[in-house]
């Protein structure tokens, strides 16, 4: 979980995507505070030295968490098969309350697929051999399998 966070490529779960966006928001909102702070106190101190380490401290922090945000969601909608560019779509008002709740909930593509391989290790769905179908006629007199299957009882002895 969470194999080169800041990059575009690869796939990721469900779940890592959900995580990302809280630990996202909760280290970008910290690292914001924490720069909007720096900025009222240099600015209450009169110091304007501290007021721009402030507003370089939270433009950094705001630049490197949408970074994040923008990469994990990349690589989900990899994992539903669809193209990067599509995370553009977060940035419609109210198609991106629907598409942000389709990112989280859709199960990703089965199997490996242009943009990687399967975070959960699936293989696309391969059907099985038929099976073998095998024919029993029973008469009161003799049995009879048109498919030898294995050694048949004798039909003298008594079953115990």
């Amino acid at each position: 979980m969470f194999k080169a966070p800041f990059s575009f490529t690869g796939r990721i779960r469900r779940i890592e995507y959900f995580l990302s966006a809280i630990i996202g928001g909760i280290v970008g909102g910290i690292a914001y505070s924490l720069g909007l702070a720096t900025l009222f106190m240099g600015a209450a101190a009169g110091s304007a030295g501290a007021s721009f380490f402030g507003i370089l401290l939270g433009f950094a922090a705001l630049i490197a968490s949408m970074w994040f945000s923008l990469a994990q969601g990349v690589k989900r909608l990899h994992d539903l098969n669809k193209t990067g560019w599509m995370i553009l779509l977060l940035f419609i008002p109210i198609v991106n309350i629907v598409f942000g709740l389709y990112m989280l909930f859709a199960d990703g593509t089965v199997g490996p697929n242009q943009y990687g391989d399967d975070p959960k290790n699936r293989m696309p769905y391969q059907p099985h051999p038929t099976s073998v179908n095998v024919t029993v006629n029973v008469s009161k007199d003799e049995v009879t399998v048109d498919k030898q299957v294995g050694e048949a009882p004798k039909a003298d002895e008594k079953a115990e």
